[in-house]
C-alpha cells in the first residue's frame, strides 16, 4: 500500500492492490466515508469484506463507490445500494453511485427513499422555486476566474461585508470566518482522484457583494463538480449565485467538460433550487453523506449534461 497525503482540497488516498484486489481509497475523515474507485481486479465478496474491514479500523461510517452499469450487480449482491447516477460522467458512459451506511453500531441504514411523500414535495418546492429563480433579471455582475489565494481573500472580504451589514441592521452575525476554517472541512472538498480545480468570484458591481465558485475538473472523462461557497437565502443572493455559476459553466465547457454535477444538503431549499434554475436535473438522494453538528443528512445530486 502506498499513502499521499493531501494538501486543502485533497482527501488521502490509499492504493491497494494484490491478488485479490486492485483499486484506490479516498478517505473524507471530514464526513468518514470511504470512496473507492475500482480498477475492477478481485472478487466483490473478498474485496467488500476488506473495505469494511478498513471501515472500521479507520472509524469510517460509509462506503460508496462510482460504478458502470456492467458492475452493478456485483456490488448489489454484497448488499451495497444504489443512491443515484451521473450521466456522461466517464465521457462515453454514465456512472452510478452504489453505497453501504452505517450507524454507529455498525449496523447497515436503510436506503433512502426518493419515493417518499416527503421527498417528492422537497423537489417539487425546489423545482418550483428553480422556476422562479430562472426568470428573475439580475442586476450587473462581474464575474472573474481567480487564483486559489484570491479565494481566500474573497472569503475573508464577503465575511466582513455580512458583518458589517449585520451590525447595522441590529441582525446576528453571520457564521464562522474563513480565519477559523482550519479546523474545519476544506473550503472546495475533492471528490475525485487526479483532479484540477479552477475558482471563480461573481460579485455584484453595486453592493460589493460575492460568492466563490469552486469546480473540480476531471480531464480524463471530462466531468467537473461545481459548487457554491455561501449559501444563496435572498434574491441578492440567489442572482450573484446564479450567474456565478452560470459563467463558470461557460468556461468549464469550453476547456472541454461534458458533463457537471453538484451535491447539496438535503434541508437547503433555495441551495438546491439554484441548480435547478440552471437546468440541472436531481438524479440521486445520497444517504447521510454529509456529518454535521448535529449528525449525519442527505445530500440531493444534481447533473447535468454539456453535449
Amino acid at each position: 500500500m502506498a499513502t499521499s497525503s493531501a494538501n486543502q482540497n485533497q482527501l488521502t488516498e490509499r492504493m491497494v492492490r494484490n491478488e485479490n484486489i486492485f483499486c484506490s481509497i479516498l478517505f473524507d475523515r471530514s464526513n468518514r466515508t470511504l470512496r473507492v474507485v475500482d480498477f475492477r481486479g478481485g472478487n466483490f465478496q473478498i474485496k467488500h469484506e476488506f473495505l469494511e474491514q478498513m471501515l472500521i479500523a479507520e472509524k469510517m461510517r460509509k462506503i460508496f463507490t462510482l460504478i458502470e452499469r456492467d458492475d452493478m450487480n456485483g456490488w448489489q449482491r454484497v448488499g451495497y445500494q444504489r443512491e443515484g447516477s451521473i450521466p456522461g460522467y466517464y465521457k462515453r458512459s454514465d456512472a452510478y453511485i452504489m453505497s453501504r451506511t452505517y450507524n454507529a453500531d455498525l449496523e447497515i441504514e436503510p436506503p433512502v427513499d426518493e419515493e417518499s411523500a416527503e421527498n417528492k414535495k422537497f423537489l417539487n418546492d425546489v423545482k418550483n422555486l428553480g422556476k422562479e429563480i430562472s426568470e428573475q433579471k439580475p442586476p450587473s455582475i462581474q464575474v472573474k476566474q481567480v487564483t486559489e489565494e484570491e479565494v481566500t481573500e474573497t472569503i475573508k472580504k464577503e465575511f466582513s461585508r455580512q458583518r458589517s451589514k449585520a451590525g447595522k441592521s441590529k441582525k446576528p452575525a453571520p457564521p464562522a470566518a474563513v480565519s477559523e476554517l482550519a479546523a474545519a472541512p476544506p473550503i472546495f472538498p475533492q471528490f475525485s482522484r487526479e483532479v484540477e480545480y479552477y475558482y471563480f468570484v461573481a460579485e455584484n458591481r453595486r453592493s460589493k457583494q460575492s460568492n466563490v465558485i469552486g469546480a473540480e475538473y476531471q480531464d480524463c472523462f471530462g466531468n467537473a463538480k461545481v459548487q457554491l461557497y455561501f449559501h444563496p437565502e435572498n434574491k441578492a443572493d440567489q442572482h450573484v449565485a446564479l450567474v456565478g455559476l452560470k459563467k463558470s459553466i461557460d468556461y468549464l465547457t469550453e476547456i472541454g467538460a461534458v458533463s457537471l454535477f453538484a451535491v447539496e444538503r438535503a434541508d437547503d431549499l433555495v441551495g438546491n433550487a439554484i441548480y435547478a434554475a440552471l437546468g440541472f436535473r436531481s438524479t440521486g438522494w445520497m444517504n447521510k453523506h454529509l456529518l454535521t453538528k448535529k449528525g449525519p443528512i442527505d445530500m440531493v445530486l444534481w447533473t447535468r449534461k454539456l453535449i
